[in-house]
């Protein structure tokens, strides 16, 4: 596959947006989520400290202070569920276990906290009785918007609530009107619809959070791959000649340098004969091995391959003396007849290479040196092709 092909793939995928994962926006709605869960902690503490203040005010209130002990017990399992499923929600783990956990602690939380209203004996403070019961529908609206990202949990909380409040109506004898249990449907349904609303809001930010951060790592992507086309060869991602012109510029290496300069032999002939899929594949691994074959000379200098265009390839090695250059030309030449190897379906096709080699002067240009490498690669192609010959 060709590189520019990855990049126009890039470029239609940011345009298009495809659809995001939908695990993606729900764990970002679950994390916001579990965040405010958190930070209502001060109002949670308050709102125990007021229900203290309201049992305290009555006047037998051991039996309520148990049950106050046992919403805090509740509180403190909610709160720990809560942590372990943002922890897990965090580092991506399963959370299967921890939502089954904070199903639980909620419907616990909808025991405890219908339990606080359990009917009081006439004589009992009016103040007080009142105190209780708003801090407890306060509580049950707090936390269904809270956990409006969480519906299941939620409506377990509800559900649990609504059942133990119908049943101190209906069963406890000192309860009042059964027709509360009409009053108390409603309030219930009027949260849960109300939370309902506000769950979707909240998804609605996660997606478009998670939408907006998808669209900047595909543009920052694409903006990558335009920033490597503008110096790469598209088919083989070596450099371009743009590259080759502007780097050399501003070289200002203290090392020796050599050029040679690569052209493919008879490489129309491949074309015409096994077509130019075939050829552009045999371009593809020549600019492997010489990719390779750059690696092999060493850390001693910095080694630049450039795809001057069509079959024609150049290397800039530096820091090698002639000696060392010249052997190691011998080898990619080598290396280049060897690909035959990788063509066996394509029988008769013949995979060689001309090679000119120079020295790049200090002082010299860029085009003096690269005349002085094609008039060696002509040389070589003259004298029988499949050779390596240096400049005079």
């Amino acid at each position: 596959m060709r590189i520019d092909d990855n990049f126009d793939g890039n470029i239609a995928g940011v345009l298009a947006r495809a659809p995001v994962d939908s695990y993606e926006i729900e764990r970002e709605a679950v994390i916001a989520m579990l965040e405010r869960e958190r930070r209502s902690l001060v109002s949670s503490l308050i709102g125990l400290g007021l229900l203290a203040v309201g049992v305290a005010m009555l006047p037998t209130p051991a039996f309520m202070a148990l049950l106050l002990v046992l919403r805090l017990a509740s509180f403190l399992f909610t709160r720990r569920a809560v942590a372990q499923l943002e922890r897990r929600m965090r580092t991506r783990k399963p959370v299967k276990a921890a939502r089954a956990v904070l199903f639980g602690a909620m419907s616990l939380t909808g025991v405890t906290l219908a339990l606080m209203l359990w009917p009081q004996p006439p004589g009992a403070s009016m103040v007080a009785i009142g105190l209780i019961q708003v801090v407890v529908i306060v509580a049950v609206t707090l936390i269904s918007v809270t956990l409006a990202a969480l519906p299941a949990s939620r409506d377990a909380m509800l559900a649990s609530f609504w059942l133990t409040a119908s049943g101190l109506i209906l069963f406890h004898p000192a309860s009042g009107d059964p027709g509360m249990i009409a009053v108390l449907t409603l309030a219930v349904l009027g949260v849960r619809i109300y939370s309902s609303s506000t769950g979707h809001h909240i998804h609605s930010s996660a997606k478009m959070l998670v939408e907006n951060r998808q669209l900047s790592e595909d543009l920052a992507d694409a903006l990558a791959h335009a920033e490597f086309l503008s110096w790469r060869d598209p088919l083989t991602g070596l450099f371009n000649r743009r590259m080759l012109f502007e780097d050399t510029r501003r070289d200002r290496s203290p090392l020796s340098r050599h050029l040679l300069t690569i052209d493919l032999d008879r490489f129309k002939t491949i074309n015409d004969t096994f077509g130019h899929g075939v050829g552009d594949h045999v371009i593809i691994a020549t600019a492997d091995t010489i990719r390779e074959w750059c690696a092999t000379l060493g850390d001693r200098g910095e080694h630049q391959a450039f795809r001057l265009g069509g079959e024609e390839f150049l290397v800039i090695a530096r820091g090698l003396d002639d000696a060392v250059i010249s052997e190691a030309a011998e080898r990619l030449r080598v290396a280049i007849t060897e690909l035959e190897g990788q063509f066996t379906d394509h029988s008769g096709i013949a995979i060689s290479a001309s090679i000119g080699l120079t020295g790049w002067r200090f002082g010299e240009s860029l085009d003096d040196a690269l005349l002085r490498a094609d008039i060696a690669c002509y040389e070589a192609k003259n004298t029988g092709r499949n050779r390596v010959r240096r400049a005079a």
